[in-house]
């Protein structure tokens, strides 16, 4: 198979780099700098969503009622470096992209010169999911790597009809599974790709995409496991809060336009810098660069391929698409676009897209972390969002209750064998424990809590915070009142947001403290009489 990059480098009149890796390494260590300082320094707290995985992935289950279990696993992990700081947390996250941004350099080098690869990396900071937002460690941001990966090996896989990257594609599969069931949405397009290219049907003739396969399931078999023996609870939430849900659209059959339509003008939002990034690149000449069959193909499989599916998915079934589903998608546009318009990069118009992408890259930061250190100044309702909440303070309150009434009770180790309440607010709060022991009993509601039994949560006792004017509060609160009659009242505590900039007249928030003591079971009857 040929390699368009040499042939265009072989052109007179283009530019070759020196020192490449200087190139991708100075937007990496950009990227894990400023996207780790920053956060670290404005935010008081993890994003709530964060929080939820170190919550379950201090669990260490095999799944979890809403995602597979490897977001969570590597959350908690990366929390637990550090008991006073978030940084880990922050730096990990980056490091995600990071190996996207390699992935995406290595195989933009299949097609491009080296100046176009390394601006196929550049240009993603024009990519709003690489350059907002990205303090984040989720299920979707972890598909940053493990899709880049994926890609990348079943490209090489094909193409060189090697046995060791259809392994390595098998690993990469079985992760994705373990990061988020969407990578349906990256299969599909795949398995096209051998299916309609000659190359991919001669990969099929052979061992290595069956044995990858047979991996990938291997891999992903401890959870598939999990997902049958709970009665597949992470596939209905899918369907409980998205296909069946009723709290989006209109319930018509407009719905089946609407929410497609209104994917992708989200989504325009998301690329439309990086189309100004390229100005500069779509006024170049072109080079004279033809693709082969194969390579094309498969590139327009990656680019465009999951957005298609998840629009197809929006029109058959006429519900919501979620704005972040397309976290992974666009990874592979700017390799797409250069590939495309195959422009001549000189070294003045190189300069010029690296130094248009670093000023963007520095701006998004810049507008992101103000953002969230001055919120507080202009948005009155401020103290709505997690990250001025003094999580810290409510969670010592509830540890320090617990430790007060239970001081006779040294078999409970002075740790909260569970704590219960909304199911953000617990999580948010676990997150910032002492110990990494406390069992979290989300929403009082053992469908969100699939780790648990509730007899066990009555025998043990533990601590619930209830506050008012959330989403779900009443339904907790009628849960609370219904199930735990006995559960005593210890107060009403008054807390202030934390910020980082002087707020005059901070709000009160409040939190009740309900104690839930350990039942008294014959054993313990009997070491209380002793």
């Amino acid at each position: 198979m040929q390699n368009e990059a040499m042939i265009a480098e072989s052109s007179p009149s283009s530019m070759v780099i020196k020192h490449p890796f200087r190139w991708l390494g100075l937007i990496c260590l950009f990227q894990l700098f400023f996207w780790t300082l920053g956060p670290w320094l404005v935010r008081n707290t993890l994003h709530s969503d964060t929080l939820e995985g170190i919550a379950w992935g201090n669990l260490w289950q095999w799944g979890y009622e809403k995602h597979p279990p490897l977001a969570a696993w590597a959350a908690a992990f990366f929390s637990n470096l550090s008991d006073t700081s978030d940084w880990p947390v922050y730096l990990f996250a980056q490091v995600t992209v990071v190996i996207a941004f390699v992935a995406v350099w290595r195989l933009a080098r299949e097609y491009l010169t080296e100046a176009g690869a390394l601006l196929a990396v550049f240009l993603l900071q024009g990519i709003l999911f690489y350059s907002n937002r990205v303090e984040r460690l989720t299920p979707d941001t972890l598909q940053h790597p493990i899709w880049a990966l994926l890609a990348l090996t079943f490209y090489f896989a094909v193409t060189r009809q090697s046995l060791a990257y259809w392994l390595l594609t098998g690993v990469m599969s079985g992760l994705a599974i373990l990061t988020k069931y969407q990578v349906a949405v990256l299969f599909a397009p795949l398995f096209i790709v051998l299916l309609i290219t000659h190359e991919g049907r001669l990969a099929l003739s052979s061992v290595g995409p069956w044995l990858g396969g047979l991996l990938a399931l291997a891999i992903a078999s401890p959870h598939l496991y999990w997902l049958w023996d709970n009665n597949f609870a992470a596939v209905s939430y899918l369907g409980e809060n998205y296909v069946e849900s009723e709290r989006y659209g209109t319930g018509t059959h407009w719905d089946h336009l609407i929410f497609p339509l209104n994917f992708i003008k989200n989504n325009l939002g998301n690329v439309l810098v990086f189309f100004l990034l390229m100005i500069p690149l779509f006024r170049a000449p072109r080079l004279p660069i033809l693709y082969d069959r194969f390579k094309k193909v498969f590139l327009i499989a990656i680019a465009t391929g999951p957005f298609a599916c998840t629009l197809l998915f929006g029109l058959v079934t006429g519900e919501k698409l979620v704005p972040r589903w397309a976290t992974p998608y666009f990874v592979w546009l700017p390799l797409l676009v250069l590939v495309w318009t195959r422009p001549l990069i000189d070294y003045p118009r190189f300069k010029k897209v690296v130094f248009w992408c670093l000023f963007t890259g520095v701006l998004f930061v810049l507008l992101r972390c103000s953002y969230l250190l001055f919120k507080p100044v202009f948005d009155e309702d401020y103290s709505d969002s997690v990250e001025f909440v003094p999580l810290r303070a409510q969670m010592l309150k509830a540890e320090e209750l617990w430790a007060f009434h239970q001081e006779d009770r040294p078999e409970n180790e002075g740790y909260i064998p569970y704590l219960g309440g909304l199911h953000y607010h617990v999580a948010e709060l676990l997150a910032y424990s002492q110990n990494h022991k406390t069992i979290p009993f989300f929403g009082l509601n053992p469908t969100e809590s699939l780790w648990m039994k509730e007899e066990d949560f009555r025998k043990k006792g533990g601590i619930i915070v209830m506050t008012d004017g959330k989403r779900y509060s009443k339904e907790v609160r009628q849960r609370l009142e219904k199930n735990y009659p006995q559960a005593e009242f210890l107060g009403l505590f008054e807390f202030e947001p934390v910020t980082k900039v002087k707020v005059d007249n901070k709000p009160k928030l409040f939190v009740e403290y309900y104690l839930l003591r350990p039942q008294m079971t014959p054993g313990n009857l009997a070491e209380g009489i002793d």
